[in-house]
């Protein structure tokens, strides 16, 4: 497996598997949106150096993906969070090395962003759908629950 950082011409690629993401999610309402040319505009800022954006492949065949995207903290405009998008293995690559793979790079990547003073904190999610992850693992802290209606 491996992982690398994505670029425009990853573009279609990181598509098709956020259009497969929003599918399987358990927020319906993403099944009923979607707009490809935003997300297009998202990713470019994202490549432009606004976030972090992985993929993982397995003999050159797309295998998952983990996108985050700095976003600026309600409290104060200095303080700069990298927030997690979208984490998604295809269901065939599911129980490889994927999933840890990807989120030890992206670990990495927002320990370089840390260090250089780009952002202060970064974060990860995890849906009620997905494998039971024990992201304390891989340095995190639980600190909050998110409830959700109209889905």
């Amino acid at each position: 497996m491996k992982i690398v950082e994505a670029n425009k011409f990853h573009t279609d690629i990181i598509i098709e598997m956020l259009l497969k993401y929003k599918h399987e999610t358990p927020v319906k309402v993403f099944a009923e949106y979607g707009n490809v040319e935003f997300v297009k505009k998202v990713l470019a800022h994202i490549f432009a150096g606004r976030g972090v954006a992985l993929l993982a492949f397995k003999d050159e065949v797309p295998a998952g993906l983990l996108i985050g995207f700095i976003d600026q903290s309600i409290w104060d405009p200095e303080l700069c969070i990298l927030k997690e998008l979208a984490y998604w293995v295809n269901v065939e690559f599911r129980g490889t090395s994927a999933a840890y793979r990807l989120l030890s790079k992206y670990n990495e990547s927002a320990k370089l962003l840390l260090d250089t003073g780009r952002i202060q904190q970064w974060t990860i999610s995890k849906m009620v759908n997905s494998p039971d992850l024990d992201y304390t693992k891989f340095g995190f802290s639980k600190v909050e629950e998110t409830f959700s209606q109209g889905i």
